[in-house]
């Protein structure tokens, strides 16, 4: 892990935000469904231009709405842009309905999972996680990676919302947000992705 520079939390609290202002265009139909680069490209704008002009307060009320610790652990924590090895980090437990075995160890060797479950069209890879690591496998990884506000949002092994609570393997980053783009970087074959990596303050 190397950390690179020190961000507000307001970064932050954006990367949270307009992911979720990108996933509300999904229309109709109950999943948001992205086939190229260049739909995801002009569904980011569209998030970016919403989000970007709403106030720290109006953030605050959009996290505060979905999940409330969340508000509280962002806001306790001093942020940092990092770059990560997938081997390093680990997802939520049960991330997007995934067996609970899948998602003990690293990151990385839950992507190994993904790729063989999708592979053999394996119905242990719930709809939820098959549709949108999918749908982010086609979208240049180098993109995601350009994007600030696409980045994932983790803390220091343990903390903040404590995603990975109960879970044998420990990492050095829980992935508290961004846990299917992640999964997407990794099955592509990132080693390294860049991340917010929150850090608890001292009292």
């Amino acid at each position: 892990m190397k950390l690179l520079k020190k961000v507000s939390v307001k970064e932050v609290k954006r990367a949270f935000v307009i992911p979720q202002l990108i996933r509300s265009q999904k229309g109709k139909g109950r999943y948001l469904r992205i086939r190229t680069t260049d739909e995801f490209a002009q569904k980011l704008a569209v998030g970016k231009k919403k989000g970007l002009v709403l106030t720290t307060q109006q953030l605050d009320r959009a996290i505060y709405n979905e999940y409330p610790k969340r508000l509280r652990s962002y806001d306790a924590c001093d942020w940092y842009e990092a770059r990560m090895q997938t081997k390093e980090l680990g997802v939520w437990k049960r991330a997007g309905g995934l067996p609970l075995a899948w998602t003990n160890g690293s990151l990385a060797e839950t992507a190994t999972k993904i790729r063989a479950g999708i592979k053999t069209n394996s119905k242990q890879v719930h709809a939820r996680a098959r549709r949108a690591i999918t749908d982010m496998i086609g979208i240049s990884a180098g993109f995601i990676q350009k994007e600030k506000y696409l980045w994932p949002i983790v803390f220091s092994a343990g903390t903040g919302t404590n995603g990975r609570k109960g879970l044998n393997r420990k990492v050095k980053g829980d992935i508290d947000d961004g846990c299917m783009r992640s999964l997407a970087l990794a099955a592509l074959g990132e080693k390294e992705i860049k991340v917010y990596f929150g850090i608890p303050k001292k009292p």
